[in-house]
């Protein structure tokens, strides 16, 4: 690493995505070489052109924030870009930049105080940058140090002597004590490492209860696996390898994928390859993957959803999974949290999405960068998993490192668990959090989140009226049997607007078969819908239902960046299933309340 070098700068704004940095459709593309000439694309298509070896970025808040893809680290550095500068960056691609060996520097001043093309000096053992006014920035831990010294994760796992030791197998027993004084965040992570005590900002090295793997980063994985020296997988029975993203193919490469998820089960004995069985967040429920106590790992930023069931949960990018399928352990700092208290009774038409969009709207998608938001209240404790995991699953759209429910009744009959084994996770009143937000569920509404990003939130009366092309009713978020309830609820007896497109998704196999034997994919379908087996589907923008030019989609899913549904100039809107339902029938966005 570089102590000290100067470069051109490149001056971004607030909130630069993953989808904007590298677009999804790009991804299967062999080589990130050839990823490079579409950086940045929806946003400033001449920038890749432009870009030049030593050049450096200088951005606002939460750059870097949406998906784990690390091709968005990866292919930067490949551009040849040397350090980058914000105000702030989301976490999950920190981490990934930082195990590529590129250089990030927090500081709050220099953005404001440059222009696109200034020059700026980096003193890093000095932890001054220059533009002709120096500006003091943060210090790095002790483990980002170590990483950037060897260039990156893989270098620096390569040196560890493979003849060591495994780390120690997780915990056999969920029973524990409760802990006072302590955040969920905190107790999960004290039960996992056998810590007396705790604190934010604290690193610990925590042993992986469960790893879950996507097909789409399959290849990448399994090369920097071998390239760190590794040649067995540290626990074939915790490691789950999920088919969702490509199934099926819609890309020349994306057989790839498959491949490369096979050659995990062929040649490191993992059992659990899950191939069009449906998305990986809804399956790790399913199949109780998740439960309470345990600390997952997974290679998509939605791996915060298994904190529905009490479970410290959060993603990573495909250098650090391969690490952790290696070692079986990866290190953390205890994050600080927020806590989010809902009481009362929501009104009729009001749904969990609505829930955490007017905390996402409220937050601000940097309001929440590497913090655990842990939710509670009477309104949380009537929820079932299902409403908890949609609210889950989007709490990372407010940059969390995990989202948390203590365990009650209805986890431990969801996950087969005894519940006096894990009412040791619990809230505490003499716990320390950094926020608490309160809110009385009657005064909540259907809420939107509106285009350009997941915080610009609006009451549906803001933007009722508003046509639209298309709606999409799945995802990871509100593609489960109680989303599809609520849809055919609405839909039932009538037929959407002739010149909507209606999209449903199931999340899992599970989920298509039960709605069909209850009669809802039947009421779906009379009413104009087009059911599609279980997937990923159009939240990740890669096959049927794409939209071109400035059409308007209202969707389920979780993030509706510039670009991610297809053409940059398409707007997304995203909402509960019963306004997507409503906006169907009326082909305008309506509320659901008068169908219900």
């Amino acid at each position: 690493m570089e102590q000290t070098f100067c470069s051109r700068i490149w001056r971004l704004s607030d909130n630069i995505d993953t989808d904007i940095i590298i677009m999804s459709k790009y991804l299967a593309k062999p080589s990130l070489r050839e990823m490079v000439p579409h950086l940045f694309e929806p946003l400033r298509p001449e920038l890749a052109a432009r870009l030049r070896p030593g050049d450096a970025i200088v951005a606002g808040e939460n750059f870097g924030c949406g998906s784990s893809r690390e091709m968005a680290a990866s292919v930067l550095k490949t551009a040849g870009i040397r350090c980058i500068i914000a105000k702030s960056f989301a976490k999950i691609f920190f981490r990934n930049a930082i195990n590529n060996g590129l250089l990030l520097i927090e500081c709050r001043d220099l953005y404001d105080r440059c222009r696109e093309g200034d020059t700026v000096k980096v003193e890093v053992g000095r932890q001054i940058i220059c533009n002709g006014t120096a500006y003091p920035v943060p210090g790095m831990s002790t483990e980002v140090l170590d990483i950037l010294r060897y260039g990156g994760l893989v270098s620096r796992m390569r040196a560890l002597d493979k003849s060591l030791p495994a780390a120690p197998a997780p915990r056999d027993t969920l029973r524990d004590v409760h802990r006072p004084g302590h955040t969920l965040a905190e107790q999960l992570l004290i039960h996992n490492t056998g810590a007396q005590d705790l604190r934010p900002g604290d690193v610990v090295t925590v042993r992986v209860d469960e790893a879950v793997l996507h097909d789409i980063y399959t290849p990448y994985i399994f090369q920097q696996f071998r390239d760190m020296g590794f040649y067995h997988v540290y626990d074939p029975d915790r490691i789950s390898v999920m088919v969702d993203h490509l199934y099926p193919t819609c890309l020349d490469d994306d057989p790839r994928c498959f491949r490369y998820s096979r050659r995990f089960q062929d040649e490191y004995g993992v059992k659990r390859l899950y191939v069009a069985d449906g998305i990986s967040h809804q399956l790790a429920l399913e199949e109780r993957l998740a439960a309470p106590g345990k600390i997952i790992f997974g290679t998509d930023s939605h791996t915060t959803t298994y904190g529905a069931v009490g479970a410290f949960a959060s993603g990573v990018g495909y250098t650090e999974m391969a690490s952790i399928i290696g070692c079986g352990q990866l290190w953390v700092r205890v994050p600080s949290a927020i806590k989010v208290v809902v009481n009362g009774t929501l009104p009729k038409g009001v749904f969990p999405k609505d829930i955490i969009l007017r905390v996402l709207g409220d937050l601000t998608a940097a309001g929440a960068i590497y913090k655990s938001l842990e939710f509670t209240g009477s309104t949380i404790q009537q929820l079932s998993i299902s409403g908890r995991a949609a609210i889950a699953n989007m709490a990372v759209e407010c940059g969390a490192k995990a989202a948390l429910f203590a365990p009650d009744e209805k986890t431990a009959a969801f996950c087969g668990v005894d519940l006096a084994d894990c009412d040791w996770l619990r809230f505490d009143g003499d716990a320390r959090y950094e926020r608490v937000l309160t809110y009385d569920a009657g005064t909540f509404r259907p809420y939107l989140s509106c285009p350009y990003g997941v915080d610009n939130v609006h009451p549906i009366e803001d933007v009722a009226g508003t046509p639209v092309d298309q709606v999409f009713i799945g995802s990871c978020t509100n593609g489960r049997l109680e989303d599809l309830a609520a849809a055919a609820a609405v839909l039932k007896g009538h037929a959407i607007a002739p010149f909507v497109r209606l999209i449903v998704t199931p999340a899992s196999r599970a989920v298509y078969r039960e709605a069909a034997r209850l009669g809802y994919l039947k009421t779906l379908v009379e009413a104009g819908a087009m059911v599609t087996h279980p997937y990923c589907s159009l939240c990740q923008g890669r096959s049927g239902g794409l939209v071109s030019g400035a059409q308007v989609v209202i969707g389920t899913h979780n993030r509706n960046f510039i670009g991610r549904m297809g053409s940059p100039a398409a707007r997304t809107f995203l909402a509960s299933p019963a306004v997507a339902a409503a906006s169907a029938l009326e082909g305008r966005i309506a509320d659901p309340a008068p169908y219900l």
